[in-house]
């Protein structure tokens, strides 16, 4: 960031302030007119004011322009000026919505397509994500969003990628850096209890009247030590409600595998436990989906979002960051510098 723009700013809080520049103006313009003291008279003044004039005219009036910018600067700090100012919407009922998205290895089917490409199961995922967490936005260029959300990612164990935050900035980063780590043997295999646990855990504490989870996967409970309807229970006890959604085709797909002749796509079948992920969005009060192609997991997602849309506005408000800082801080510096320079090169002789 550029010096400049610490004196940015969009807003002012206190514009009348500026009323006090015209006393600024006026103090400079008597301290310019009036003769310096210790003006000395002497028979030769013509050669010296020929020398003040040339060398020191503008220098001896330094310490009065350095005062009046100083008093300038002070004013605009008086006037409080704001950065970032732009106004808000105060939300009631909003959302805690924890986002479990599969990362195992089965998710780099490549049963999906986008852009006419065939695509892995989590990158259309990922796709769809973005997609529910813009639509959580008040204004598409906004960065902060109505709800909390946050991210759980799960293999054979799970873990928290991004806690709830209205940063959905953050968030979308986050879901950017998901990956699929096929070297950690601890990462094999699927922990839908786990994440549903996690995220529990995650939300049980929150404030929100409305407290949610979305879990994605493509493949059945294989990993952990909690089943996924115990998880199911625990969430049920705190008020959370639960989706599940199922991802994959329902027959054979192909997938990448690591050989020594490098990587190969190999037929398998991967099937989804869609009793089970019914069975959790039942207990949770929530839905399942089963998502077998691109445009039925971007509708899951699109669906669930109109159903747990928050609307309801209290009040107005505005948010921004103090920007007087820096003006008052010049101002004191110039301020200073008039005082240092008159003291020492400008002291009237006595």
């Amino acid at each position: 960031m550029s010096p400049i723009s610490a004196f940015r700013f969009n807003a002012l809080t206190d514009p009348w302030a500026f009323l006090l520049l015209l006393a600024v103006l006026a103090l400079l313009l008597v301290e310019i007119a009036v003769r310096p003291p210790g003006t000395l008279l002497v028979s030769t003044g013509e050669t010296l004011a020929r020398v003040r004039r040339h060398r020191h005219a503008l220098l001896r009036r330094l310490p009065a322009i350095l005062r009046a910018l100083g008093l300038t600067l002070l004013v605009i700090a008086l006037a409080r000026p704001l950065k970032g100012h732009q106004l808000r919407k105060d939300i009631a009922n909003v959302k805690d919505i924890m986002l479990c998205v599969d990362v195992s290895g089965s998710m780099s089917a490549e049963d999906f397509t986008s852009g006419n490409q065939l695509q892995t199961r989590l990158a259309v995922t990922k796709e769809a994500v973005r997609d529910f967490i813009q639509s959580r936005k008040d204004r598409p260029s906004d960065r902060y969003g109505l709800d909390r959300l946050g991210l759980i990612l799960y293999a054979g164990y799970a873990w928290t990628q991004c806690p709830l935050t209205l940063d959905y900035g953050l968030l979308e980063r986050e879901i950017e850096l998901a990956r699929i780590d096929t070297e950690n043997p601890k990462k094999r295999g699927t922990a839908i209890g786990s994440a549903l646990g996690l995220a529990v855990s995650r939300l049980r504490d929150s404030e929100a009247k409305t407290k949610l989870i979305i879990l994605l996967t493509d493949g059945q409970n294989n990993r952990g030590e909690l089943d996924p309807t115990t998880a199911a229970q625990f969430a049920k006890e705190y008020g959370i409600r639960i989706y599940t959604i199922g991802a994959g085709a329902k027959d054979e797909v192909m997938m990448p595998q690591q050989t020594l002749f490098g990587v190969i796509r190999t037929a398998v079948y991967s099937p989804i436990d869609e009793q089970t992920l019914r069975k959790i969005a039942e207990i949770g009060d929530g839905k399942f989906y089963r998502a077998t192609d691109t445009a039925s997991l971007q509708a899951a997602y699109a669906e669930i979002n109109e159903l747990e849309t928050t609307e309801i506005e209290i009040a107005d408000y505005y948010e921004y960051e103090e920007g007087f800082v820096p003006y008052a801080s010049a101002g004191t510096l110039a301020l200073l510098a008039s005082v240092f320079g008159r003291r020492r090169w400008f002291e009237a002789i006595p």
